[in-house]
């Protein structure tokens, strides 16, 4: 087993980057549907997304949250950060197969190992999905 990657909160500054490119397909919805017990719902069903203003189906917003909590614990600033805050809004839906880049930016370091982060998605067609900042603690 390797090391976990991590960068330590000493060697981040503030403007550091980094970014997660993933493909939302099927599948991916289908099974984080059925972890989370939403099997009913226009996120699974074609026939129900067709009912709504989106009409197709589109992946849950919580999901696409899952992909920066991973960007932020395997990337910047990786292993044992400790997410303590966020604040964000979703801006347009992504649909199944499209792809998105998820990007973390380091805005400031804060006291006690602390950084506020500015999280961003955006679809594969370069439209904003997703913005927030994230308060977290390095691992150390």
């Amino acid at each position: 087993m390797s090391e976990a990657f991590y960068i330590p909160y000493d060697d981040i500054n503030v403007g550091d980057k980094a970014q997660m490119r993933v493909t939302l397909t099927e599948e991916q919805v289908d099974r984080f549907s059925a972890l989370i017990g939403d099997t009913d719902s226009f996120h699974v069903s074609t026939a129900a997304a067709e009912k709504t203003k989106f009409q197709n189906r589109i992946c849950h917003g919580v999901h696409l949250l899952a992909y920066i909590s991973v960007a932020i614990g395997q990337k910047l600033p990786g292993f044992g950060t400790i997410y303590c805050s966020h604040t964000f809004e979703f801006y347009q839906p992504v649909f199944l197969g499209q792809g998105i880049t998820v990007t973390i930016t380091v805005m400031e370091k804060l006291p006690h190992h602390r950084l506020r982060l500015n999280t961003i998605i955006t679809r594969e067609d370069d439209v904003l999905v997703f913005s927030g900042e994230a308060v977290v603690q390095t691992y150390r």
